[in-house]
């Protein structure tokens, strides 16, 4: 009580009277704590400022119109491995059944525990791993290239609709990207002061990281190139490169402790198996070299420049060229963060999606903005009016990512993008709409549903929201025709209400066994969710 009557009149900016040694005491250390955070505040008033509106405009960007974009295809299987790795320990490793880590679904799993819609519960897991990456990617850019720059490298990315896109979905991307930067991070860190904290936690960001998804190995692989940030100048070279190496060798140890700990796993084998669905084996590619190269490198290029616009591209590309010509070390070292995934992806992918780009993607912006300060820097007279063109650059993509907000299947991202989250098959509007038609049915009746598809969207876009529901039943096909259902289907349907689900057959039933109940169109697309009742015509 005494404490909180001593609270109360610091606020109130009154101190107790010298009344005894003890009281004096604590009045003096009141005043002096009260000073130091006053000095504090003033010392940092500008970048607090700048954070509270980098941290509203996140997540409400974020977090606005969070269900907007409906549930795709890899959402609906995330989600479902994290509400079944939540409810029983057996299967904690599930997502291994088709090799992918299980870092992501752990979270997904956690979040689910305290969230009930487990979608919404899935996305946030992306939405704070964002904002990791926001909070790295200031810190990663200061610590290269000064508080200015990153200050614009963190608004750059928030506003962007790459990282906006996919800070927003339920899927690996985003935690692989942020754990990358503070991977990044803590590299550099330790280049430029080895020591035991920054090896560990480095250990710890690249350890994480492999069992978030395979293409962490470029942190890896990339640590000696770390070295540029070594400074070479300064006294006893050999001892700290030597401490340097030991450390090194500790985050290596480290992280692959932490990947091989999945060997607890009987399933951990199929992790290589499912990378091999994606990448080349070395032996075809020396057998074959150019196959999907050139291709390979037409896409990635092109989704870049449609995710940033022209004019940040073109300025990204005067930055590497400006970096490497001046021999500027920091420019060649994010150029190689960027570049070597981006070769390996050219050379190595048998399937590319957008998504791939996203774990380089913050050292493009790194490139780009300081691009910006540098040009800045050169021409003092022209501060306002670089300025200016920076923040028009950023007009057209930060356009996009107001259309994401509000008319997703309008924005101008690339159409792999567009058609998998939005326009096509693999979208899933319609999905809430019809869980919520299913609800009502099945809150005083026994039903049955039948779903196009065993693996994927459906069914288990449904399997997560009816989990514990033992009035809806659930039985899955592939394929599935809707002119020849399957006799058991209308063996149950004989007994209770029973419904069918199409959402990759876009074929119109020309028999009358099918009722259409609801049908919702997939973005501006062609493709349609549709929902039927099976009926009996005797």
């Amino acid at each position: 009580m005494r404490f909180l009557k001593l609270v109360k009149r610091i606020m109130k900016n009154r101190f107790p009277r010298p009344d005894s040694r003890g009281s004096l005491i604590l009045a003096q250390d009141s005043l002096h704590l009260r000073h130091k955070y006053q000095r504090f505040f003033a010392r940092n008033k500008n970048n607090l400022i700048v954070w509270s509106f980098l941290t509203i405009l996140y997540f409400t960007t974020r977090l606005v119109n969070l269900k907007l974009i409906p549930i795709f295809t890899d959402e609906a299987i995330y989600a479902r491995w994290a509400q079944i790795a939540l409810h029983d320990p057996v299967n904690r490793f599930i997502s291994l059944e088709d090799g992918k880590q299980p870092l992501f679904i752990w979270l997904a799993a956690i979040a689910q525990k305290f969230i009930s819609d487990p979608l919404i519960a899935t996305r946030l897991v992306s939405v704070f791993a964002g904002f990791g990456s926001l909070c790295g990617i200031y810190l990663l850019a200061k610590e290269l290239f000064g508080s200015k720059t990153a200050k614009l490298a963190a608004f750059a990315y928030v506003v962007l609709p790459f990282t906006l896109l996919y800070d927003k979905l339920g899927i690996y991307d985003s935690l692989l990207t942020m754990l990358g930067i503070w991977a990044v991070y803590f590299t550099l860190k330790m280049a430029k002061k080895p020591s035991l904290d920054y090896a560990l936690l480095n250990g710890f960001a690249i350890g994480l990281a492999l069992i978030t998804k395979s293409s962490a190995s470029f942190y890896l692989y990339l640590l000696p190139f770390s070295l540029f940030q070594f400074d070479f100048g300064k006294t006893q070279v050999l001892k700290r490169l030597f401490d340097w190496f030991k450390l090194t060798l500790v985050t290596f140890v480290l992280a692959e402790l932490f990947y091989n700990s999945l060997r607890l796993s009987p399933l951990f084998y199929i992790i290589k198996r499912k990378n091999y669905e994606f990448i080349r084996p070395f032996s075809e590619v020396l057998t074959n070299p150019l196959h999907s190269v050139f291709s390979n490198f037409k896409a990635l290029a092109q989704w870049l420049i449609i995710y940033i616009g022209w004019p940040l591209f073109i300025v990204f590309l005067i930055g590497i060229f400006l970096g490497i010509s001046r021999r500027d070390k920091k420019i060649i070292y994010l150029a190689i963060l960027i570049l070597t995934p981006f070769t390996a992806e050219v050379i190595f992918n048998k399937v590319l999606y957008p998504r791939f780009i996203l774990f380089y993607f913050p050292y493009v912006i790194l490139t780009i903005v300081y691009t910006f300060t540098t040009i800045q820097e050169s021409f003092k007279k022209y501060q306002k009016q670089i300025a200016l063109g920076f923040l028009l650059f950023l007009v057209i993509p930060a356009y996009t990512s107001f259309k994401i907000l509000t008319n997703p299947a309008y924005a101008n991202i690339p159409q792999s993008d567009s058609n998998q989250y939005f326009n096509d098959w693999p979208a899933g509007y319609g999905v809430d709409e019809i869980v919520e038609i299913l609800r009502r049915q099945s809150e005083s009746n026994q039903i049955h549903v039948a779903t196009e598809g065993t693996f994927g969207l459906m069914p288990f876009a449904l399997n997560i929201y009816f989990f514990q529901n033992n009035n809806l039943h659930i039985s899955s096909y592939w394929p599935l025709d809707p002119d020849n259902l399957p006799n058991e289907i209308f063996d149950v349907a004989r007994n209770q209400k029973t419904y069918a689900i199409f959402y990759q057959t876009q074929k119109e039933p020309t028999k009358s066994n099918l009722k259409l109940v609801a049908k919702y169109q997939k973005g501006k697309g062609n493709s349609f969710m549709r929902l039927y009742e099976v009926v009996i015509n005797d």
